[in-house]
């Protein structure tokens, strides 16, 4: 990697860490740059505006999660129960990806057409691989599932705030393994009597 390529993941790394602490609005450039030792001005080669950086940043998050969720599923081998297992297993092992504050705060810091697209691509990247693997469970009628799409992105909302939980709420006193499973069963198994 060259040496143009080396400041510019670097600047994405740390923008990463502080967009998704502190917000967009927070985020100064020149903040940035103090933090990795270059000029505030040289910021201005690497990257048009902040807005231009957060969409980067968010982009690269959001294909890293949806890459993320489909080699889980991929790996479980058309069990929808390990699916969906994997699935909460990596992204509670991912930095927590803040999607209400996103949508209430950050987007209404950018331009309208940037945050439609964010919006859209944070809304398919969050719940089209568990919809596409309860779709597919479906179709080999493992699960009876009448809208996989809201079933996923209810999933995903519900391993997000365990993992909200866990990072926030001391003490657990079980093991985050433990309320997945749980979790995932009781969604599998329904909460009504048979």
């Amino acid at each position: 990697m060259d040496k143009r390529n080396e400041t510019h993941q670097r600047i994405l790394d740390v923008a990463t860490q502080l967009f998704a602490t502190r917000g967009y609005k927070a985020v100064r450039i020149r903040e940035l740059a103090d933090t990795l030792g270059i000029k505030h001005t040289a910021m201005y080669y690497y990257v048009k505006n902040k807005e231009h950086l957060y969409m980067q940043v968010m982009q690269v998050n959001l294909e890293t999660h949806r890459a993320g969720m489909e080699e889980a599923i991929t790996n479980a081998d058309g069990d929808i129960r390990d699916a969906l297992l994997a699935v909460a297993r990596w992204l509670l092992a991912q930095p927590n990806f803040n999607m209400v504050r996103m949508m209430e705060t950050d987007l209404g810091e950018i331009a309208p057409e940037n945050a439609t697209k964010l919006s859209k691509m944070a809304f398919d990247t969050l719940r089209m691989p568990v919809a596409n693997a309860l779709s597919d469970a479906q179709a080999r009628g493992i699960v009876s599932v009448t809208n996989p799409e809201l079933a996923a992105i209810s999933f995903v909302t519900l391993i997000q705030t365990i993992g909200v939980l866990q990072a926030n709420v001391q003490p657990i006193h079980v093991s985050v393994n433990q309320i997945v499973e749980e979790t995932v069963d009781m969604l599998l198994n329904g909460f009504l009597s048979r």
